[in-house]
């Protein structure tokens, strides 16, 4: 059985800057521990939920934007029992992981020293922790090196989207997802260059056919408009099952998927 835990559903500046909702980024449980784009907060939020930083075993950065790195080296540091353990690894986008242009690196030299792997990944590299395989995916963001994430779990493919336009290519990497979390920045009728809106969720939805459609990295502008009117949208024309994340939500695949809050965000 798979664990998906939210611990944050908030995206974009102003969500990020004034946490309209909690920016922690996303922890899976299926042998590895990976923390998935672990931005301002998430050492609060696992705390508050009683998980402990250093059982993880990944930490993945999908690209080198503070929203999805911004206590990154908080969580390395955790991961390594504050450096006295020698073990996890840090992968992620080459801007993130090494820099490259204007981008990063968002993780100091000193941080990547005391782990005992590092690795920038591409579209198409993949990467195995405790048995989990996980291959990057295609995007196309402002961040050029930014990737998403595939992972193969025991209970079937999880897909993580990332932040990106709808394109040809993001699709065709996220076939056979059972479950296919999606950044959607943008409301209805406010699309704008680099980021998902709810109509792109929609289709996405609609070509890939999850059984659970689940929409996350919430703008303020999306936040306002109000989420479940969103989700509810996405469901009716793409015909799959759709939840709007909350922060502190959890998802279960299993022989079933199911997803519960486990408590009330402060």
């Amino acid at each position: 059985m798979t664990k998906i835990t939210i611990l944050g559903t908030g995206g974009g500046r102003f969500a990020t800057v004034y946490q309209v909702r909690r920016t922690g980024g996303i922890y899976i449980e299926d042998g590895a521990k990976v923390h998935l784009d672990p931005g301002p907060g998430a050492a609060l939020s696992l705390r508050e939920l009683g998980m402990d930083p250093a059982k993880t075993d990944a930490l993945l950065v999908s690209h080198c934007h503070p929203d999805h790195y911004g206590d990154a080296e908080v969580m390395v540091e955790g991961m390594t029992a504050c450096s006295f353990s020698r073990r996890g690894v840090l992968a992620g986008g080459r801007g993130a992981v090494l820099g490259s242009g204007d981008f990063g690196p968002a993780i100091s030299d000193y941080h990547k020293r005391i782990l005992p792997r590092c690795a920038a990944m591409a579209p198409g590299d993949e990467l195995t922790v405790k048995g989990m395989s996980i291959r990057a995916t295609r995007t196309s963001h402002s961040d050029p090196d930014g990737v998403g994430f595939r992972f193969l779990t025991r209970a079937g493919v999880l897909s993580y989207v990332s932040d990106t336009e709808l394109k040809r290519e993001v699709l065709d990497d996220h076939q056979g997802a059972r479950v296919l979390i999606m950044n959607v920045t943008r409301p209805l009728r406010s699309r704008v260059r680099f980021h998902m809106s709810t109509e792109d969720a929609a289709a996405m939805a609609k070509e890939i056919r999850p059984e659970l459609a689940v929409l996350t990295h919430f703008g303020s502008k999306l936040i306002n408009d109000g989420v479940q009117g969103q989700a509810d949208f996405v469901e009716e024309e793409s015909g799959v099952r759709t939840i709007a994340a909350e922060d502190f939500m959890r998802l279960t695949m299993g022989a079933r998927i199911t997803a519960r809050r486990l408590r009330k965000a402060p």
